[in-house]
């Protein structure tokens, strides 16, 4: 499907019982895989195609990251020593660092009536949370990797090169507007097409790795301030955009890659594109190295690779991402 078979935005919801701005059933009623639909061989191929230095960049943080989230409890590592050999035991919430959000993670609230909570195609709260059933899992990640072609989008260095403010990471107060996003694309001469993969760097894994282990916990422990973080805008503008381009799948550096908490007056984009489309949502990746190399050769747009853990029925999953130079 190319961005010109996309259904108009205005068309959606596809299923006119359920949800607002819902494209459930778009690519069959069977089909598990949402804007994964959308990468194509010729998305494979034009990534390829823009490998030219031959330079491989890391875009996960250690599995040991202090968890964010003050329900997330950090990464337990044993070592089991059977005399002869070692066998790693990990137990480790698969959102507690880098991580791609599965469909099954955040529902519509409150929908379709107060206290109901609905995931992507209509599965409830009671089928999203039975790990005996493995429809809209994580495998699906697995089955049909998170590879294309993808581009960065900068928002440190834009806002830096055009003397505008900065970011403040632990705020949700100016979220990143689509008119600062468009601006970027224009500036790094950034052309997307549909099944193309997006990356929003806004700073935030800077900000919190300056912070001591004590002080991100106290961040982490801003219950009045709802654990507010930076990211983009929650808007019928940024949904249309991210619909009619034909993303494929969206990651930020920040922990939710809209500006969290979003607005209690306007649904958040953790509903639209989890619940609504089946796009998968990538948090707190790791983009400093990327920045650099895409600076260094004013290189904006780049292979992409991403396998995650193949756990039928998984909420989340750790990326195992690569940007290819």
């Amino acid at each position: 499907m190319t961005s010109e078979s996309i259904p108009p935005f205005s068309s959606l919801p596809i299923d006119k019982s359920g949800p607002p701005y819902n494209a459930w059933g778009l690519y069959g009623s069977e089909n598990e895989k949402g804007r994964l639909n959308l990468i194509t061989a010729e998305n494979i191929k034009r990534g390829k195609d823009t490998i030219t230095e031959g330079i491989t960049i890391n875009l996960n943080l250690p599995l040991d990251f202090l968890p964010v989230h003050a329900s997330r409890l950090p990464l337990e590592h044993n070592i089991k020593c059977s005399g002869h050999s070692n066998d790693d035991i990990l137990n480790f919430n698969t959102q507690g660092s880098t991580q791609w959000d599965g469909f099954r993670h955040y529902p519509y609230q409150n929908w379709p009536e107060e206290g109901k909570f609905t995931f992507y195609g209509g599965m409830d709260i009671s089928e999203a949370s039975n790990k005996e059933i493995k429809k809209y899992g994580v495998q699906n990640y697995s089955d049909k990797p998170i590879t294309s072609i993808a581009h960065l989008i900068d928002i440190p260095l834009y806002l830096s090169k055009n003397n505008l403010p900065s970011i403040d990471s632990f705020s949700n107060s100016n979220p990143i507007s689509l008119k600062i996003i468009k601006s970027c694309i224009k500036e790094f001469k950034i052309n997307i097409k549909s099944g193309d993969i997006l990356l929003i760097k806004t700073g935030f894994i800077e900000s919190i790795l300056s912070k001591s282990n004590l002080e991100r916990n106290e961040l982490k422990n801003r219950k009045k301030q709802g654990n507010q973080s930076c990211g983009i805008e929650s808007s019928e503008e940024i949904w249309k955009w991210h619909w009619e381009k034909g993303i494929s799948a969206v990651a930020s550096d920040c922990p939710s890659y809209e500006a969290w908490p979003a607005p209690s007056n306007i649904l958040s984009c953790h509903e639209i594109f989890l619940a609504g489309w089946g796009l998968p949502i990538g948090e707190l990746f790791d983009l400093r190295e990327l920045s650099k190399q895409c600076k260094k050769f004013n290189k904006w747009t780049f292979f992409f690779t991403s396998m995650g853990l193949n756990v039928p029925g998984g909420i989340a999953t750790p990326p195992n991402a690569q940007a290819i130079l």
